[in-house]
């Protein structure tokens, strides 16, 4: 059993992740608030993307990475893999990434709705 994560706009998926839920749970923690009562589905805004910040700066602390250790582009396989088969450290280095490319979509656009299923 896995957690896939989805961002969407107008019932359109954006951009996905496969058990990233080390990320997830920081973008569940700075949640801009349920899209609907009856569903956890959540608004991602650029309040939810300085949580996710926050906590990369920590953890990129805590394993002695810089910002230069930072992947500055997403390579499309990097869409299907599954996190469990990579190492927290190789992973944390594309999320800034994530974050930037989330931030600018949601500043032209507005919030993203993050859904999820496991």
């Amino acid at each position: 059993m896995g957690l896939d994560i989805g961002f969407y706009r107008d019932g359109e998926e954006l951009f996905y992740l496969r058990n990233h839920d080390d990320l997830f749970e920081a973008l569940a923690e700075g949640s801009g608030g349920n899209v609907y009562e009856t569903y956890s589905d959540f608004y991602v805004s650029l309040g939810t993307l300085a949580v996710v910040a926050t906590m990369l700066k920590k953890e990129f602390a805590a394993l002695g990475l810089t910002t230069a250790d930072a992947v500055s582009d997403i390579p499309e396989k990097f869409y299907d893999l599954d996190a469990r088969d990579a190492e927290w450290k190789d992973l944390l280095r594309y999320y800034p990434a994530v974050v930037t490319f989330l931030a600018k979509d949601i500043v032209e656009n507005g919030p993203l709705i993050c859904s999820w299923s496991a």
